[in-house]
């Protein structure tokens, strides 16, 4: 993303969280948890400290596999503006998968296969399984030129990747609805995603994966 968008989507994201803290003020004042944004709900301490240290240690792991089978310069590199992303993406993308994306009042069994599929579906929307660039020229329209452009990428780092965003997408949703968050808070998911994404951009720099400014 250039640094423009990068700006535009930090600053749509801190609109977005002033509306889902406005909400989760209004739903403790009232006692009502079941209006507003979803997750917009207190949350324990003691739930955020689980969530987060679940989220450093699955990237624990993640860095040392990456190290371990000799993938870890296969990173992309990023820009010190990407950081805006990072921290933007940590609390959209869940409003949007562990707040909008599930199946709740279902049953058991309909939430569990709805946190499934949709982890799934997390894990393959970021780009480590396939690449997609779109062709200057277009003779045979926009959808033609759309699938020329999108290339399917198997390799073992994009693999590896993917498995772990797969796993951190099922802890995200785990610390939603864990015992310690009574009132499935997205503070908790929100908090881990966050630490997470931070701790990925400084374990890049440390590896010499953050190239610019910009």
């Amino acid at each position: 993303m250039n640094p423009v968008g990068s700006v535009i989507f930090f600053v749509a994201t801190i609109w977005l969280a002033r509306m889902w803290i406005a909400d989760a003020r209004a739903s403790l004042k009232d006692g009502d948890f079941s209006g507003g944004l979803p997750g917009a709900s207190p949350c324990p301490k003691i739930a955020v400290i689980i969530a987060v240290v679940g989220a450093l240690v699955l990237l624990g792991f993640e860095t040392a596999g990456e190290i371990a089978l000799g993938i870890s310069e296969q990173q992309k590199d990023i820009s010190v503006i990407a950081l805006l992303v990072l921290i933007s993406a940590a609390f959209t993308e869940e409003v949007i998968f562990r707040g909008y994306l599930v199946v709740e009042r279902r049953g058991r069994i309909a939430c569990v296969a709805s946190i499934l599929f949709f982890s799934l579906v997390f894990a393959l929307f970021h780009d480590h399984l396939w690449s997609f660039e779109m062709p200057t020229e277009r003779p045979n329209g926009f959808f033609a030129a759309a699938w020329e452009g999108f290339h399917v990428t198997l390799t073992l780092k994009g693999a590896f990747s993917t498995f772990f965003i797969f796993a951190g997408s099922l802890w995200f949703y785990f610390t939603r609805f864990f015992r310690w968050n009574p009132h499935a808070s997205l503070l908790a998911p929100v908090a881990a995603h966050l630490a997470k994404n931070v701790a990925v951009f400084f374990i890049k720099l440390a590896q010499g994966h953050v190239t610019s400014f910009f």
